[in-house]
C-alpha cells in the first residue's frame, strides 16, 4: 500500500495496491493469553470479545483490578451504582480490546475496514509532504492497521514484540511498512528512528503513540485519576523532520469503531521546551475531553500498567501484558 491518490495528495490506495504481507494471525495479542486467543480465533467476533469481557471482569476481581477501576469510576464523578457499573465497563472494555488486538474473528485485515467511521479524511489526503499521526493509549487498540484497511498507506512504528522470531514480519519490516523500536536494543532503535526520519522527509505517513512506558518524559496531562505521561520521541522527531503531527483518536460507539483525525498540533519550534509546551497546550483540552466523554474506553489510564511515579519501573508483569498491553507503543527516546 505504497501509493497515492490524485494531486491533492495522499488518499486511499485501490485494493491491488494494498501491502499483502499483514494477516490476522500474525497478531497474536498478549503473549499469556496466546493459547486462550488461538482457541478463539476462529469463533465470531462477538462471541470471542463477549469471552473476554467477561473474563476480564473476573480477573480484575481476583486480581485486585477492580478496585483500581473502581478508584478511576470515582475520579469521574461516578458513585454508588453508577460507579459500580462504570468500573465493570472498564474492565469488560479491556478484555473486549483484547480480542481487538489479537484481530479474533477477522479472517482478513481488509475486514478491519468493516464498521469504521473516519472523521477528519481530509486532513489526511492534505498532507501530500507526509505526517506524524500521534495515537494515544485511549480507547480500542490497531488504530493504524484500521487506517490501512481504509486504504491509507500509514506505517507503523513500535516495538512489535509479536514480530521477534517470526519470519513472515520480516517483509513488512524490509518494506517499512512497520519499523521496529525495539526496548532495549540502543542500535536498532536508532536504526529504527532514522528510519522513520527518512520516512517522513520521503512523505510517508507514520504512525506512533506519545504516550506509555518508555523513554523520557516529556510532559504530563493531568486527568482525573491518573496523569497521561507523553514521552519524548515523537517531540524530537517532529523538530528533527518539521513534519505536521495530527492527533488521533479512536473509541467505539454501538458496534462501530470511530477514529477522528484531529487538525495539526502548531509547527515544530526549533527549542524543545517551548515546542513541548505548544503542544501540551492543545493536546491537554483534547485528552481531557475523550476522558470525559469515554472514561470506560481509557484502560490504560484507568488502569496504568507503568508507574506514573518519576523514576520508577513499570509494574508487575500482570500490568505489563498478561491482560492485553497493547503493542501500539513508540520507543519515547
Amino acid at each position: 500500500m505504497t501509493g497515492r491518490a490524485g494531486a491533492a495528495g495522499l488518499g486511499p490506495v485501490t485494493a491491488d495496491q494494498r501491502d499483502p504481507e499483514l494477516s490476522p494471525d500474525m497478531f497474536a495479542g498478549p503473549a499469556k493469553l496466546r493459547r486462550l486467543t488461538s482457541m478463539l480465533r476462529a469463533l465470531p467476533i462477538g462471541v470471542t470479545e463477549n469471552v473476554l469481557a467477561g473474563l476480564a471482569i473476573v480477573d480484575g476481581a481476583a486480581r485486585g483490578r477492580y478496585r483500581r477501576a473502581a478508584a478511576w469510576a470515582a475520579a469521574q464523578g461516578a458513585t454508588g451504582w453508577a460507579g459500580h457499573r462504570l468500573a465493570l465497563a472498564v474492565l469488560a472494555n479491556h478484555g473486549r480490546f483484547v480480542a481487538e488486538e489479537a484481530l479474533l474473528g477477522m479472517d482478513s485485515t481488509a475486514a478491519l475496514a468493516r464498521d469504521v467511521v473516519l472523521h477528519g479524511a481530509d486532513r489526511l489526503i492534505a498532507q501530500p509532504d507526509g505526517a506524524l499521526l500521534l495515537g494515544f493509549h485511549l480507547g480500542p487498540p490497531k488504530t493504524w492497521l484500521r487506517l490501512r484497511a481504509l486504504g491509507y498507506p500509514v506505517r507503523f512504528a513500535g516495538r512489535l514484540q509479536a514480530s521477534v522470531g517470526d519470519p513472515r514480519w520480516q517483509a513488512a519490516i524490509e518494506a517499512g511498512t512497520v519499523i521496529r523500536l525495539p526496548d532495549g536494543d540502543a542500535p536498532s532503535r536508532l536504526a529504527g528512528l532514522l528510519q522513520m526520519r527518512r520516512l517522513l522527509r520521503q512523505g510517508a505517513l507514520v504512525y506512533v503513540t506519545a504516550d506509555g512506558p518508555f523513554g523520557r518524559e516529556a510532559f504530563r496531562v493531568d486527568l482525573p485519576g491518573h496523569p497521561l505521561i507523553v514521552r519524548h520521541g515523537w517531540l524530537a522527531l517532529r523538530r528533527a523532520t518539521g513534519a505536521p503531527t495530527l492527533p488521533v483518536l479512536t473509541w467505539r460507539d454501538r458496534g462501530r469503531r470511530i477514529i477522528e483525525i484531529h487538525p495539526p498540533l502548531p509547527a515544530p519550534l526549533a527549542d524543545a521546551a517551548a515546542d513541548a509546551a505548544a503542544c501540551r497546550a492543545q493536546l491537554t483540552p483534547l485528552l481531557a475531553g475523550y476522558v470525559r466523554t469515554h472514561p470506560a474506553q481509557c484502560r490504560w489510564v484507568a488502569m496504568p500498567r507503568w508507574s506514573t511515579t518519576a523514576g520508577r519501573r513499570p509494574e508487575s508483569a500482570i500490568d505489563q501484558g498478561a491482560a492485553g498491553a497493547p503493542d501500539e507503543q513508540v520507543a519515547g527516546g
